[in-house]
């Protein structure tokens, strides 16, 4: 059995009347929760996706919301399994190493970019993006609830990375590829330490370090460490034998 296409669900009666336009739009919507889903309620890999729970919440037919799945399940962040239906899709290794890949060849190519451009400077918020995350870190240790902040403060910093290359659609397929590493790595962590946290706020001070020294290409190089180490450290963590 083949999971349906998101273009071919049938309609529900309740929504059969409404124009393309409005279904767009509901679209939109459902595809904004199941992502806030994904992304902030922690769903485990296997898990069902809850179609009918996310109509009823909603307000709306299941026809948009089912048309939202289809979307998020081509794009490889949902899964299909003839019995449980649609559910949040388990990560391979080899497709955490492709994403990771992604994201350096991104991130370096924009501080690339921004070091070709001597007559710019890197701007203050990452200094406090950095002191921000430093707090966030000793927080989160104590309170688990706040390390939610910690990884926003991470997406913004490795975003504002993006943004130095100056390039519009750069920056689109930065936000793309960081929603499917962000869903693919949740619930699938290494545990929060002091450690690790800290490791992280270090690696990337030391980047805005080398940026306000004018060393943009020790920053570069600094940015892809930080990288491929979080990746490698991803994928022991995700190969461990589970007990």
């Amino acid at each position: 059995m083949t999971p349906p296409k998101a273009a071919s669900a049938r309609q529900d009666p309740a929504s059969s009347s409404a124009s393309p336009t409005s279904e767009e739009s509901l679209e939109s919507r459902a595809r904004q929760a199941l992502v806030d889903w994904l992304t902030k309620e922690h769903p485990a890999p296997g898990q069902p996706v809850p179609v009918r729970e996310f109509a009823r919440r909603l307000g709306m037919s299941r026809t948009p919301v089912r048309s939202a799945v289809g979307r998020l399940y081509e794009r490889g962040l949902l899964a299909y399994d003839p019995v449980a239906g649609f559910t949040v899709a388990i990560p391979s290794l080899s497709s955490i190493y492709e994403l990771f890949e992604l994201r350096l060849m991104l991130e370096s190519h924009a501080l690339r970019l921004f070091a070709e451009r001597t007559d710019r400077e890197p701007p203050v918020r990452l200094r406090e993006l950095v002191d921000e995350a430093d707090e966030l870190a000793r927080e989160s240790v104590d309170d688990h609830t706040r390390y939610i902040d910690f990884r926003e403060n991470d997406s913004r910093f490795h975003r504002a990375m993006v943004e130095l290359g100056g390039l519009p659609r750069l920056l689109e397929l930065h936000d793309d590829l960081h929603l499917s590493i962000h869903v693919t790595r949740t619930g699938m962590e290494a545990p929060i330490t002091a450690s690790r946290l800290n490791t992280a706020v270090a690696e990337h001070r030391a980047v805005v370090d080398a940026l306000e020294r004018g060393d943009r290409q020790a920053a570069r190089d600094l940015l892809e460490a930080h990288i491929l180490r979080v990746r490698d450290q991803t994928i022991a963590f995700l190969a461990r034998p589970r007990i």
